[in-house]
């Protein structure tokens, strides 16, 4: 009966270990974040944002103003105004960044995401837009994952809808409905 005991506090802890038990997936494996919100300023898995991702948000217009405004040089943005998700937008290997701003950037019911691509040159700037939500769509336009956009008025939603034309992403079309 002991023994009995023993392996099974054995295999339990193994598998809390392993992360089988808490998640039901393989260890090192996590679902993509694929819904951003202006309501949640935190993505679910942050990953950590890199120096030459911070010197291309350190150019954004926004950035720049709150930075003036806060008397911050660009080289110090603290990396505390922003979060970042891992999200595979193009194809097998690279691994492209959503970045969701936090703290003095926030606008009202809006917030500034930013997509950056990754390949073998390094982290270019393909979206940068404000507002509600940003959901990675399933469809692809040259190889990369469509990208859909919510704004939310008192009395309006509009969705957007953003393809991405082989060097950036660009608004590919725009639908306003009244709420009712």
């Amino acid at each position: 009966m002991k023994n009995a005991r023993i392996s099974i506090v054995i295999l339990l802890t193994f598998l809390a270990n392993s992360g089988f038990a808490a998640c039901g997936q393989s260890p090192g494996r996590q679902r993509e974040q694929t819904h951003f919100s202006a309501e949640d300023e935190n993505v679910n898995h942050p990953f950590p944002i890199p120096t030459e991702v911070l010197a291309l948000l350190a150019k954004d217009d926004l950035v720049r103003n709150v930075l003036e405004d806060e008397k911050i040089a660009a080289a110090n943005l603290p990396t505390s105004w922003f979060s970042a998700a891992q999200v595979r937008l193009g194809g097998k290997g690279e691994l492209d960044l959503i970045v969701a701003s936090k703290g003095p950037l926030l606008e009202a019911n809006i917030d500034p995401f930013y997509v950056f691509i990754h390949d073998s040159h390094g982290y270019k700037l393909a979206l940068s837009i404000s507002v509600q939500d940003l959901i990675v769509k399933r469809t692809r336009s040259h190889g990369y994952r469509d990208l859909e956009s919510d704004g939310i008025t008192a009395s309006t939603i509009t969705t957007g809808l953003f393809r991405f034309n082989g060097n950036e992403y660009k608004e590919s079309s725009e639908k306003t409905t009244d709420i009712k």
